[in-house]
């Protein structure tokens, strides 16, 4: 395809307020840790290395990747709960060097990207993130968004959902405004030995007695997000789901079941799709390529020049770094 032709497509598709999808590959370019590199802090845990089955979660872990290792290996719960704690601290360094060496300069493509949708009316941006980092906080500050994430308060913030009155409070106030549903939970989440819930932006320890609020690698995960929060911020990102009329998918692999159902169920029915991955997942190639959708055009690395897309019935390579958000934002 003709590379107007392809830009044409993607003008189309991305024109009506697309939900934004943010996974790892999203926030990898700015430092926040991988996996992999995930893993290994863990493996440097005392506590995980005492538990019965570390040799097999080591042995393994390399080769399977850590969600699958974690679950193959059955730890013990006070083992996932240290894996909790170190996942924590190892993503919450990495965000807080982040913010400290860039305090007034969050990250320009992800600006560039919720003004972009912000642009016209309704002035009204969603996107759903299985990241516990605040880079997306950072970008919607950084435009004087207000930013709906499910928690009120300035400093010391309750759990307090968007109900239609306080949406319409907030949209006298300020016109713009940013959903941010994080499913997996947030680096500013935590929960008070007697169950309350609370958000303490930019923590640099977890308090004292306190739980954080993600939901570490692996199966348990789907088990955790019956309780709240993540139980209603998952109701949430649900609704914006079927509510948008697109989506754009920047750094998701299509391997997380809260985000996936509403998403397919949607571009199943003919919503378009846009995806921007360094290397395509076996999962993404299943549920878009594979199931037949009608609309979507996926921004893949080719090599270090080019950029190969894929759409319904061909594929193409172009010069260009496209997959990557910031040059993607050159030519949306």
């Amino acid at each position: 395809m003709e590379w107007n032709s392809c830009m044409s497509l993607l003008q189309g598709y991305l024109e009506n307020n697309p939900l934004i999808v943010l996974g790892s590959g999203a926030s990898m370019q700015y430092n926040l840790p991988s996996m992999a590199e995930l893993a290994e802090e863990i493996k440097k845990s005392s506590i995980v290395k005492s538990d019965p089955n570390y040799r097999v979660f080591h042995d393994i872990v390399d080769k399977f990747g850590l969600e699958r290792s974690i679950d193959a290996a059955n730890l013990l719960p006070k083992t996932l709960q240290e894996i909790r704690r170190v996942v924590w601290e190892t993503v919450n360094v990495k965000d807080l060097l982040y913010f400290e060496q860039h305090p007034i300069d969050p990250p320009k493509a992800l600006v560039k990207l919720i003004n972009k949708v912000l642009e016209p009316t309704p002035n009204k941006a969603a996107i759903v993130t299985t990241n516990y980092d605040r880079l997306a906080e950072y970008a919607a500050d950084d435009i004087g968004a207000t930013t709906v994430t499910g928690f009120e308060g300035a400093l010391i913030k309750k759990l307090e959902l968007p109900l239609d009155s306080l949406k319409r409070k907030r949209i006298r106030a300020r016109e713009r405004v940013v959903d941010i549903w994080k499913v997996h939970g947030s680096l500013d989440w935590f929960m008070a030995p007697d169950g309350r819930i609370a958000s303490f932006p930019l923590a640099q320890t977890i308090p004292d007695n306190f739980q954080p609020l993600i939901v570490p690698p692996g199966g348990d995960k789907y088990s955790s997000t019956h309780n709240e929060p993540y139980r209603s911020i998952i109701t949430e990102a649900d609704r914006a789901f079927m509510q948008a009329n697109a989506y754009l998918c920047v750094g998701y692999g299509f391997n997380d079941e809260h985000v996936q159902p509403k998403l397919l169920a949607q571009i199943s029915k003919g919503k378009p799709i846009v995806v921007l991955a360094r290397t395509m997942t076996p999962a993404c190639k299943e549920y878009i390529i594979g199931a037949g959708i009608s609309k979507y055009l996926i921004f893949e690395s080719y090599n270090s020049t080019h950029t190969k897309v894929y759409g319904n019935g061909w594929e193409e390579i172009y010069e260009g770094k496209y997959w990557l958000l910031d040059n993607f934002m050159n030519i949306w």
